[in-house]
């Protein structure tokens, strides 16, 4: 799982669901393309990160390029500015308990027309507000448990908790929607029942064009998120990689966490999405990773084991991806990694290898398709 970067959770509850709501779901596929060399289809660019005592990353948990800053949430412990050639800027806000610090960044917003900058804090249950000119503190308000969230683009915010968010007759949901003073508006997506669930691969959240939507790990459906509703947008298939079936998941799964990783089920799953194109990145059978790539508008595509992948592009190193960035898909590149295995195909790498050391930061790496 270390390949693909997945984050491992202490035991915790997580749940299956039925759809909420019915409407337009478009089926996305991924098919296997053996003809199909991917460093053909593919172009890149590389940011790689200055690496100080200041600035030193541990794992890039999330990642943001805005107005030629790089906002980097470095594995949950504190939140760095690089300009968009990679030098370091500055830390936001420091690790504590105090005013201004956090314990566990779980996500952050940039809200360039109010000028804030937001933490979520997910160790101490809070969000943290800084401006986004100098990053000076402003305040810092208690909410509820959480693990992910996102802010819509009315202004108002989803959260998502694994456990789920309880109504007064206890019913439970995994969505809340607040306002921006957190007060709540509505509750979305019903649990009909608890699963013991220690894997996710990425953000539970991703936007595209102002919008949100929701990707949960272990199911084949991708929805998009209002302030009033929850609506089914995207159903994956990954051919003969299967996801588990309900049935399967409320008998098993629920009774080991980690059963379903000794299975051939899908056992994590991850979508991030541009305007032409979609991609995933998985595990299946255990911690064998994978990755695709799909075209919108035409329907090609194409998946790899993650190990073939690297083997034609020659991004030694890789990891999933984390987020997009105008056209192109951004991940990383373990400079460890890369240093040992410095002959890549690709000249612009293969020069970043020769100058970078093994304890360097990791390198950005922006991927674009052209199926």
């Amino acid at each position: 799982m270390k390949i693909l970067n997945l984050i491992i959770f202490m035991l915790f509850l997580c749940s299956c669901t039925k759809n909420e709501q019915k409407g337009n779901i478009k089926t996305i596929t991924f098919s296997e393309n053996e003809k199909l060399n991917i460093n053909d289809y593919i172009s890149y660019k590389f940011i790689p990160l200055e690496t100080s005592n200041q600035c030193f990353i541990s794992s890039i948990k999330q990642v943001k390029i805005i107005d030629n800053n790089i906002f980097i949430n470095n594995d949950g412990n504190n939140l760095l500015v690089f300009d968009i050639s990679g030098k370091f800027i500055t830390q936001i806000g420091n690790k504590g308990n105090g005013p201004g610090e956090y314990r566990l960044i779980s996500n952050f917003h940039i809200d360039k027309n109010k000028g804030i900058i937001t933490i979520a804090d997910g160790g101490q249950a809070r969000i943290i507000d800084y401006k986004l000119e100098n990053y000076e503190h402003i305040k810092t308000q208690k909410i509820f448990y959480f693990i992910d969230c996102c802010w819509l683009s009315d202004g108002n915010i989803a959260w998502y908790f694994v456990g789920g968010y309880k109504t007064t007759n206890e019913n439970r949901y995994f969505i809340k929607i607040t306002n921006r003073d957190l007060k709540e508006l509505k509750l979305l997506y019903p649990i009909d029942y608890d699963l013991q669930y220690p894997i996710s691969a990425g953000s539970h959240f991703y936007t595209l064009n102002k919008k949100c939507y929701l990707n949960l790990p272990h199911i084949p459906i991708i929805y998009e998120v209002t302030a009033s509703e929850i609506s089914p947008v995207y159903q994956i298939n990954l051919g003969t990689h299967k996801f588990a079936p309900e049935e399967w998941m409320e008998r098993e799964a629920r009774k080991n966490y980690s059963a379903i990783v000794n299975t051939d089920y899908i056992s994590a799953q991850n979508i991030k999405e541009t305007n032409d194109y979609i991609s995933i990145g998985y595990c299946a059978k255990g911690a064998n990773a994978y990755i695709g790539f799909l075209n919108k508008k035409t329907e090609q595509s194409c998946r790899y084991s993650l190990p073939e992948f690297i083997r034609q592009t020659g991004l030694t190193g890789t990891g999933i991806i984390i987020n997009t960035f105008g056209d192109y898909f951004i991940t990383t590149l373990n400079s460890s990694v890369l240093k040992r295995n410095s002959n890549s195909k690709i000249p612009e790498l293969k020069s970043i290898c020769e100058t970078i050391n093994e304890e360097d930061n990791p390198i950005i790496c922006l991927i674009k398709p052209n199926l």
